[in-house]
């Protein structure tokens, strides 16, 4: 199954892993580039099976795969703001893109999930490995600042993250909603967020002083659903 409507960053998300390295599927032996993703939101209504919904977008996830994505993956809702699953897949170019929505099947489907977005994103660094859990912080900035000076915020901000948690990645706006960029980093346990929270903080006060321009911020933690 097939849908795009498409949107843009919060993250969804994907989110995210290794790009043009290995991830799932990830042991074969064709090298992707993972230039760009397509990332989607699904929130879960009130009063509804959260098993079921999973057990429906790990299917369509397989679904997009199969369609011709690199790599697709499913995460679901930790901590922070809507209670959602996050689904990604990976793409080099426009041109696989384009070739696969031409192509799509789009059957119909039963719809278990409540609001949905879609966003197209680039990824801008590409340092995150594959991990058990998943830190998705979106940034935006002032709409006074030209298209380079927040992207150069972003990169600030950026590196600091891919510091603290050593190895992160960056993806910033191309179709869909909101002018954003998410930076995604990934831990295994909670013993071992609190040793990259200890390490992070410290490096986020040197940008105590630095006028970044930040408009709207958020953060989500999220859980990668094993298939």
């Amino acid at each position: 199954m097939n849908k795009l409507s498409v949107l843009i960053p919060l993250l969804s998300i994907s989110f995210l892993v290794h790009s043009n390295h290995h991830e799932d599927g990830e042991h074969s032996k064709t090298m992707h580039e993972n230039n760009f993703a397509y990332l989607s939101t699904y929130t879960m209504p009130a009063g509804s099976n959260p098993a079921m919904l999973e057990k429906n977008l790990l299917r369509n996830v397989e679904d997009l795969k199969k369609e011709g994505y690199n790599n697709c993956g499913l995460l679901r809702h930790a901590f922070g703001g809507d209670r959602a699953f996050y689904s990604y897949c990976y793409f080099d170019s426009w041109e696989q893109f384009a070739e696969i929505n031409d192509n799509a099947s789009g059957g119909d489907v039963r719809q278990l999930y409540g609001d949905h977005e879609d966003r197209l994103v680039a990824m801008d660094e590409k340092n995150l490995g594959r991990t058990n859990y998943i830190v998705m912080a979106t940034y935006s900035f002032g709409p006074y600042l030209t298209m380079n000076e927040r992207s150069a915020n972003a990169q600030k901000i950026f590196d600091v993250y891919n510091e603290g948690f050593g190895g992160c990645n960056m993806m910033s706006h191309v179709w869909g909603p909101g002018l954003e960029w998410q930076i995604a980093c990934g831990f295994d346990s909670y013993a071992e967020f609190a040793i990259k929270q200890a390490k992070l903080g410290p490096l986020m006060s040197s940008l105590s002083d630095e006028k970044l321009d930040i408009m709207n911020h958020s953060d989500d933690i999220m859980s990668r659903v094993k298939k």
